[in-house]
This record gives C-alpha cells, sequence and structure tokens, in this order.
C-alpha cells in the first residue's frame, strides 16, 4: 500500500487499492465479534457501515473504523448494551440506548418505527444515550425495503460553529430522507447541516487543499477555505479541530437547529453543546438521535408515492442545464449507480485509511483476513 506523495499545487491525489465488498464486510464483521458483539449486533455493525462504504461515502465506512473500534475499546459504545423503552405509544417511542455502538442502535431503532408505520402509518423513535451512527442513510434506506419513507437524524460531538460565529456548538447534525421510486432509483438525500462534513474537512486538510467554498472559521475567528490550520493530528485515528465548521449559510444553519433540536429536546438526550468534554467510558458522549418511517398506504398510497418520485426525477433530470454545468441529476442517483458499481467490482479505499483499517484488524486477531488484500 503507498502513500500519496508531498503535495503540489493542486494537492494531493491520493492513491487507492481495490477491496472487495464481501472482504470488507468480514472485517468489520470480526471488529465487532472481537468486541463481544454477538452474531445479530455483529450483522448491523457490519451491514452499515459496509452500506457508506458501497454508496460512496467511506468518511462514514472505512475510514470511521480506528476511531470506533477505539470508542468501543474504551467503553464510550457498548455491544449488549439494552435498549429500554422509556415511553411508548402507537406511532412513537422514546428510547435510551444507554450508551450502545450507534449502527446497532440505529438498526433496531429503525425497526421499531417501521413496525409502528405497518400498524398505525407513522412511526417515530427518538433515541437519547446513543453512540455514533456513521452514516445517516443507511437508516433511512431500511425503510424503503417496506415501501415506506425513511428519516434519520443525529447530534453529536460540538465541532460547528452557529452562522456568524466562532466557537463550535453543535454537531454537523447529519439527516437524511429517502423515497421510494418505482420504475427509477431511490431519491435519497444525506447530509450534514454544516457546510462540510468533518470526514470531508479532514480529507480535503490532509490532501493539501482547499474547500470549495467558505466553511471553516479559525480560532481567531477568520472565516475560510483552507482546513489545515484548524484540523490537528489529520492522520490520527480521531482529527480534533482548532477552530470550528459553519453552517451551510443562515439557512442552513436553520436546518441544523431543526436536526439539533429534534435529537436533543425532543429525544429527552444531550444537546450537542453538552458534549464539550474529553469523553471515556466513564462519561461518553450522548448521541440524541430520531428515526421516522411513514407508510405510503396511509397517506397518498403506494402506486401514487412512487408514481409521483419517478415523475419529479424525469423533471429534474430532463430540466436543462445551465451553461458550463453538468447535466442536472437529483440526490441519491450517484450513490445508487455507484452501490450497484462498487458491489460487483470491489470498494475503492484510500491507501493511508485501508494502512489504519488493517491496523485495526491485525490488533484484533483479524490479520488473516488483511493478508488477503
Amino acid at each position: 500500500m503507498t502513500g500519496a506523495s508531498a503535495p503540489g499545487p493542486g494537492g494531493f491525489e491520493p492513491s487507492v487499492t481495490i477491496v472487495s465488498a464481501e472482504l470488507l464486510g468480514s472485517i468489520y464483521h470480526g471488529i465487532a465479534v472481537a468486541h463481544g458483539a454477538d452474531a445479530q449486533e455483529a450483522g448491523f455493525f457490519r451491514d452499515r457501515l459496509l452500506r457508506a462504504d458501497l454508496r460512496g461515502h467511506s468518511t462514514q465506512g472505512s475510514a470511521l473504523i480506528p476511531y470506533h473500534d477505539e470508542m468501543i475499546a474504551s467503553g464510550q459504545m457498548r455491544f449488549g448494551a439494552p435498549l429500554e423503552v422509556v415511553r411508548d405509544a402507537p406511532g412513537g417511542a422514546a428510547v435510551d440506548a444507554h450508551f450502545g455502538v450507534g449502527e446497532v442502535v440505529g438498526t433496531r431503532c429503525m425497526g421499531i418505527a417501521i413496525e409502528k408505520a405497518e400498524r398505525v402509518g407513522i412511526g417515530c423513535v427518538t433515541v437519547r444515550n446513543s453512540g455514533d451512527f456513521a452514516m445517516a442513510s443507511a437508516y433511512s434506506l431500511l425503510a424503503l425495503e417496506h415501501g415506506m419513507v425513511g428519516i434519520a437524524m443525529s447530534n453529536g460531538k460540538p465541532v460547528v460553529a452557529p452562522w456568524g460565529g466562532r466557537d463550535p456548538l453543535f454537531c454537523t447534525n447529519p439527516i437524511s430522507v429517502a423515497f421510494p421510486g418505482g420504475e427509477r432509483f431511490p431519491l435519497v438525500i444525506d447530509m450534514a447541516t454544516s457546510a462540510f462534513s468533518m470526514g470531508d474537512a479532514i480529507r480535503t486538510a490532509r490532501d493539501g487543499k482547499r474547500l470549495p467554498f467558505v466553511g471553516i472559521v479559525d480560532r481567531d475567528g477568520a472565516y475560510g477555505t483552507d482546513p489545515a490550520p484548524i484540523v490537528i493530528d489529520v492522520n490520527e485515528r480521531e482529527s480534533k479541530l482548532d477552530g470550528a465548521l459553519l453552517p451551510l449559510g443562515p439557512k442552513g444553519f436553520g436546518l441544523l437547529l431543526i436536526v439539533e433540536l429534534m435529537c436533543s429536546a425532543l429525544a429527552g438526550s444531550a444537546g450537542s453543546y453538552d458534549n464539550d468534554f474529553e469523553p471515556s467510558g466513564e462519561r461518553p458522549w450522548a448521541h440524541g438521535q430520531v428515526f421516522m418511517a411513514m407508510s405510503a398506504d396511509a397517506f397518498a398510497g403506494q402506486a401514487a408515492l412512487r408514481g409521483s418520485v419517478d415523475e419529479l426525477i424525469d423533471r429534474v433530470q430532463g430540466s436543462r442545464a445551465a451553461p458550463g454545468q453538468q447535466p442536472v441529476r437529483v440526490p441519491g442517483r450517484s450513490a445508487h449507480e455507484e452501490e450497484e458499481r462498487r458491489m460487483r467490482d470491489g470498494v475503492p479505499v484510500r491507501d493511508e485509511e485501508l494502512a489504519q483499517l488493517c491496523e485495526v484488524a491485525r490488533r484484533r486477531g483479524l490479520g488473516h483476513l488483511v493478508d488477503q488484500i
């Protein structure tokens, strides 16, 4: 495995290694088992992370493994943690996850939301005391398997300043909404409510490049596009910020606040700003999350919903591109196409991130799988 050379004027061009989806999944499953996960938990952990890799979001898949491994090893996320339903209603539930592993908590809670939606048309599950759940759309996509609209969102550690501010108060507060298509692909929105995700900022700094537009504020309060001055230890398992990310403008800040309130005030969980401390097994960060499923049968009906999604996709993609722009596309198409391609041809993993993944795997007794890469 070879890394990138020193950056030139355009920054690094990272090298990658192609790894089969099956082998990557086996490594993830093995890491979970090494941490004490049972077969179901290990499967949830594997499937949610691998889905991120397949859909082109490896910052929430392979690149996240060293961070999650460290959190689990230190007791900040725990396999086998009880999922306590604190309040239950026909269409909703409030859950205390007791700092379970995010991929396990998210899968189980979206399952509860889907079951409720099957009975009464809509299911909403709020979660307190959860762990980092990686890619938000890994959960909204689960609803599509039942012909439902899926929604997932989370808060977490503070890395984002309020619009016009400079101090980190909020997480990137990701949100995903997934709509089932008919003849077309599903329309899936998956986004941080900050201008850039933490993973994007780290990679951009690591590659010696600049962000395409203003998205960070440094320690002196200056807004800019170069993440290098604010990202510390870019090659470590958990990079830290000496500054903050920014919301996607004032409207993006409004969306960030909606996610924050859903995942803290409504869920009865900590606010992102309450996680402003160095976590440990005795005092983990408390992630608040919300998972929703809506059955089309309770509203417009399956055929009408899917037909409308297809029509929207056709209308948008059939619209004229502006001069100098690429053809118009809708959210979800690229990820859908990439998932099919990577499942068949393998997953490209950046070599410096693959080296970290292999280090974790060997430490967990999975050298025989690493040797197959």
